[in-house]
């Protein structure tokens, strides 16, 4: 990760310096007079998030720019070496100049080339692991291991934090001109995680802001810049936001079954088969959020199941066979062991029905 501590810090210290002062002068104006109406924890929290706030070379180092109808993407030609796992790998994260993750795409496609293209969020990106190690690159290896006379390609068109709103549009403005043979879409994950607001909208309006590629939407969230989006690209939740599993409830699966089935349908008018893969995350994820997000997978698992049959298309339980322990860098990123597990699952899939 690159050193932005000592700048970040020195303005925490200015600023904090700053916020005492300010809050001296605001008892003393307080005590003389009665039209002060700002609330001092609002005050506050403004001053901390402005030092919080990424720096100038933070969001020049980070792979995403807004993009229109996508929301935002990934940046073309980028690449960056200094982010570490947790047993210190330095991972190697690039994007070539159409802004996808990986090596350049021939265009237009060769004679000949049977074209897939992996669609989803970070899972798919395979955000914890090198170029090399993202599942839909293993993916490739293995189904070309499988049929060696075919020219197979795998493109890794996943981003992280993409729910199904923004893949519908990936998939409609993005990839479509790639002409693929076939999509793979692994997703689920983030759309759950959409149902956990109490204000629910199945536009997912209630969940995306919108970026215009600087710093003002900033809120102090998951990780920082470097690691992730999220917190410029995402709402946090209402302050009273009740009970998260309630929430999923109440919000039902419709708006996740609607967005699969407009992918599928957009891919069926184009040609293109369509492969739907379950969702997995890490063995002790029980533990998580009180287990509630485990079921929530689970029920999203159930809609991808359902669609895939009712839209004709290739399901794969990764779900069912895939072995939790010892393959996820977090609870639902997977490590390099783990993200050659999933290639090689789905490739086995794939070689019985595409090839």
């Amino acid at each position: 990760m690159a050193n932005n501590s000592n700048p970040r810090r020195g303005r925490v210290v200015v600023l904090s310096i700053a916020i005492l002062l300010s809050l001296a002068g605001w008892e003393i104006f307080g005590r003389i007079s009665t039209a002060v109406k700002i609330n001092p924890l609002r005050f506050l929290a403004a001053a901390w998030t402005l030092a919080t706030r990424p720096t100038v070379e933070e969001m020049k180092n980070t792979a995403y720019r807004p993009l229109p109808y996508v929301m935002y993407g990934l940046k073309p030609n980028w690449v960056r070496r200094d982010q570490k796992t947790k047993d210190g790998t330095v991972l190697i994260k690039s994007s070539n100049s159409l802004g996808f993750r990986g090596r350049e795409v021939e265009q237009p496609k060769p004679a000949g080339r049977y074209r897939i293209i992996c669609l989803g969020g970070s899972t798919t990106y395979s955000d914890t692991v090198s170029d090399d190690d993202a599942y839909p690159t293993l993916l490739e290896k293995e189904l070309r291991k499988g049929r060696p006379r075919r020219d197979i390609e795998v493109i890794n068109a996943g981003v992280p934090s993409y729910t199904t709103a923004e893949t519908i549009n990936n998939l409609a403005f993005r990839c479509i001109d790639l002409k693929p043979d076939a999509i793979v879409v692994y997703e689920g994950i983030n759309d759950y995680r959409t149902r956990i607001y109490k204000n629910f909208d199945s536009a997912y309006f209630h969940y995306r802001k919108i970026w215009n590629g600087s710093t003002e939407g900033w809120e102090t969230g998951e990780g920082d810049m470097l690691g992730g989006i999220n917190s410029l690209v995402e709402h946090k939740s209402p302050p009273d936001n009740g009970d998260s599993d309630a929430n999923a409830r109440r919000a039902g699966t419709w708006a996740f079954r609607r967005n699969l089935m407009s992918i599928a349908g957009i891919a069926n008018v184009h040609g293109i088969k369509v492969v739907f893969v379950s969702s997995v995350c890490a063995s002790d994820s029980k533990d998580y959020a009180g287990g509630g997000f485990v079921k929530g997978i689970e029920e999203e698992n159930q809609v991808v199941r359902e669609v895939a049959a009712q839209e004709h298309a290739l399901f794969i339980d990764l779900a069912a066979v895939y072995s939790r322990t010892g393959m996820f860098e977090d609870i639902v990123h997977m490590n390099k062991s783990g993200s050659l597990q999933m290639a090689k699952y789905i490739a086995i899939d794939l070689l019985k029905s595409l090839f």
